[in-house]
């Protein structure tokens, strides 16, 4: 068997190799290039955001009471469909989701 290194030496290692990191030279003027990066990221959400500037609250509540009213239209036609019942109680029988009384070789009653 393997015998169990050293843990408390291994954790000594580990801290010790943070000592050799060296520092890191960053060239002149980073700082204020990525600075200017930023604000014209900036600038282009705000652009973003303007693309809907048309849609105020008069277009909004316009928008919404169009909505309403093709929903309750949807639904009236929806259900003065009485044939529907009809239709699904056929699609049942065919595909064999209704129960019937008939008996078959697989199920009996």
């Amino acid at each position: 068997m393997k015998s169990k290194p050293n843990i408390d030496q291994l954790v000594e290692d580990t801290l010790d190799s943070v000592s050799n990191i060296n520092m890191v030279k960053t060239p002149p003027f980073f700082k204020e290039k990525v600075l200017n990066r930023m604000a014209e990221q900036d600038v282009e959400e705000v652009k973003r955001v303007r693309y809907l500037d048309w849609f105020t609250p008069r277009y909004q509540a316009a928008a919404l009471v169009c909505f309403v009213i093709l929903n309750a239209f949807a639904l009236l036609s929806n259900n003065a469909d009485s044939g529907n019942d009809e239709n699904v109680e056929n699609f049942a029988e065919v595909y064999g989701f209704s129960e019937t009384t008939t008996d078959s070789f697989l199920y009996q009653k």
